[in-house]
């Protein structure tokens, strides 16, 4: 029978791009992929029965619709002319986890209103679909900002450390899901973005707190830019408060030996982690990664290659160090007296329990043979003790920052303070420690007068 129901099923050009094979089918019906084990086709979705195969209306005659549908052989979608001149595209691409279809569409309108205009580029536009869902490079326009952070997250994984991760995660479990989690992409817009960082902000969040979450939410939408799953980044219109650079307040020279003493009374081998910390300006898990390996005392050097970190389930492991480069800096005397000291205690503690102390073993550890190394936590929270019992407002992190100024103040470039630090480039070094660089311009001030001074 020659009904409008069937369709014109015309030969054409997809039918030699794609394999011989069962019917697609009306795109009412849209669930059908015969490359699917157990896909079958559905029933009609419009109301009303089918009877001698012709769907009927509300009052039992035919449907208020004078178009045709097409349909395009061994293919897995359909092609259908809504009304002339334009098409709806639909094509199959699984299932969600739910069990429901996960269908792209797409609607075409050629230049002319007559029926069957615009048909081939109808059939382009469908083989593009098709190839597109066959790479995976597909996107239902549906998603959700939530759908998005888990895509990314598993995206970025391999390429950032567990730490990073574990932070990036927290942001995004913690802040932004509450808020973002079930917005779509395609009507996610900076007003809400803005009205998300004035409540963060209204919370007594920093700047730099708010700042951080805007920095997630942009990295998530510009690689949604990418898989293009929207169009624009909103995030470029959004408006997060400003940071202001805040001066770096590092402890000085008395208040570090104020803290190294308190800690010296209550676990020798931490004070002189601490002590070491200042030394070197190495971070707190760079410094519980260290090994006898990789302190040369011929040489007094020191190689900073691995840093640790804290795995969930109270756990550790290694990974490369922030900058994912291995730097070796000079050790004073200072810094090899105290680590010979601490050997001394580490042996003699080994020999008691008729142990040996493996070259590989950990400097810094729980264990009587440097078994596995202290946590980072652990370093953190005894640093806050001891300088509260010494009677100072810092903590560990700020150590570093004390063995940065120190070394500015006596007047080395930052390239040399930035290699000793593992920045990856001087800037970073400049833009963290601008305010102790003023000190030395005000010697260099003096510096020139001297030299232009005029002779009586």
């Amino acid at each position: 029978m020659e009904g409008w129901w069937q369709g014109n099923r015309t030969s054409s050009p997809l039918s030699d791009v794609f394999p011989a094979g069962p019917l697609a089918h009306r795109v009412e019906q849209g669930t059908f992929n015969p490359k699917v084990p157990g896909s079958s086709p559905g029933r009609p979705t419009i109301k009303g029965q089918v009877r001698g195969g012709i769907p009927q209306g509300e009052a039992g005659g035919l449907p208020p619709r004078d178009y045709s549908v097409t349909t395009i052989p061994g293919v897995q979608g359909t092609m259908t002319e809504i009304r002339p001149g334009v098409w709806r595209l639909r094509v199959y691409a699984g299932r969600r986890a739910n069990g429901t279809p996960i269908q792209i569409t797409k609607t075409i309108h050629a230049n002319e209103t007559r029926s069957g205009a615009g048909k081939r580029r109808a059939e382009r536009e469908l083989a593009a679909m098709v190839a597109d869902v066959s790479k995976g490079n597909v996107t239902t326009g549906t998603e959700t900002f939530g759908e998005l952070l888990d895509l990314w997250l598993a995206h970025i994984e391999p390429d950032r450390s567990p730490t990073t991760m574990r932070k990036y995660r927290d942001i995004a479990d913690r802040v932004v899901r509450p808020e973002l989690g079930k917005i779509k992409l395609k009507v996610l817009s900076a007003r809400q973005l803005d009205a998300l960082y004035a409540k963060l902000t209204k919370k007594g969040n920093k700047a730099s707190t708010v700042r951080r979450v805007h920095a997630l939410i942009a990295a998530a939408l510009h690689q949604a830019e990418r898989w293009d799953m929207i169009d624009n980044n909103v995030t470029r219109r959004a408006s997060p408060p400003p940071v202001h650079q805040e001066q770096i307040r590092a402890p000085s020279p008395k208040e570090v030996r104020a803290i190294i003493a308190a800690a010296d009374k209550l676990e020798p081998a931490l004070a002189t982690l601490l002590m070491l910390g200042a030394l070197t300006g190495a971070r707190r898990g760079e410094l519980c990664a260290l090994r006898w390996l990789d302190i040369n005392k011929q040489r007094r050097t020191l190689t900073i290659a691995r840093s640790v970190y804290e795995t969930e389930g109270g756990g550790w492991a290694e990974k490369g160090t922030k900058s994912h480069q291995i730097r070796t800096i000079g050790l004073d005397v200072l810094a090899l007296a105290v680590l010979r000291k601490h050997r001394q205690s580490v042996e003699a503690l080994a020999s008691e329990l008729n142990l040996k102390v493996p070259p590989n073993g950990f400097v810094f550890s729980r264990s009587p043979v440097g078994a596995e190394p202290i946590r980072p936590d652990i370093v953190t929270k005894f640093t806050k003790r001891v300088a509260t019992a010494a009677g100072v407002d810092t903590h560990l992190h700020a150590l570093r920052h004390f063995s940065a100024t120190q070394a500015i103040a006596a007047g080395f470039d930052p390239t040399t303070v930035a290699g000793r630090l593992g920045h990856r480039d001087s800037s970073i070094t400049l833009r963290v420690y601008s305010h102790a660089l003023e000190g030395r311009d005000s010697d260099l001030a003096a510096v020139l007068g001297k030299t232009l001074a005029l002779r009586s």
